[in-house]
């Protein structure tokens, strides 16, 4: 019977964390995580990191994306990279793992759902993201597209000479506004950044 109550005041929740099950049942928090670790092990709650859990999808009554879970996970954070890259239609691929910007400890997660992986920066980089619609009423922060592409840069080890651009098989380029890429650059205070800046300017007009 608990767990009816359980998917009924949840069903229409995007997830479920720990401390709100306690207050809605009333038990010690003790009790609560035993009793969720017994349902995880049943394959009644999928866990996405401790704390914080999903119904199974039979019971969910609302659908929500692997992007805003990624930005509830661990918070502040916002999707960036090749996955905010591959969104927009930037790159062609795929992206199974999801990546996000943090200002936080850099942390990552495996689940049911996927890869999750958290870079961390300092304040004055956290910067260029925006709330972004998936048209159901559901949206997340994501990376503008020009600010994903500069993440990218700094993140991945090693310079960024054409010949490297090349292999990231751009497309739909025109999402990217060079002016709004160059003040991004500067702002990120980066040598690194404002060379692969600078690489990219030389061949977008090629791609």
């Amino acid at each position: 019977m608990i767990y009816e109550r359980l998917i009924q005041q949840f069903a229409t929740q995007p997830w479920i964390e720990t401390p709100d099950v306690a207050v809605w049942f009333d038990e010690p928090l003790r009790q609560i995580q035993a009793r969720i670790s017994r349902w995880v092990q049943q394959g009644k709650l999928i866990q996405l990191r401790k704390g914080k859990y999903l119904l199974p999808e039979m019971y969910r009554k609302i659908k929500v994306s692997t992007y805003t879970i990624s930005n509830a996970l661990y918070r502040p954070s916002y999707i960036s990279m090749e996955t905010a890259l591959a969104f927009y239609g930037i790159i062609p691929e795929a992206v199974y793992q999801l990546q996000s910007i943090t200002t936080r400890q850099s942390k990552s997660w495996e689940n049911e759902l996927g890869s999750f992986k958290y870079h961390s920066v300092k304040q004055e980089r956290f910067f260029g993201y925006q709330d972004t619609s998936l048209g159901n009423d559901e949206s997340f922060l994501c990376a503008a597209p020009g600010k994903a592409l500069i993440d990218v840069f700094y993140f991945h080890k090693g310079g960024w000479n054409e010949s490297r651009l090349y292999e990231m098989r751009f497309q739909n380029l025109d999402m990217i506004n060079m002016k709004s890429l160059l003040k991004m650059g500067k702002k990120m205070n980066s040598k690194k950044v404002s060379a692969a800046i600078h690489a990219f300017s030389k061949i977008r007009k090629e791609l």
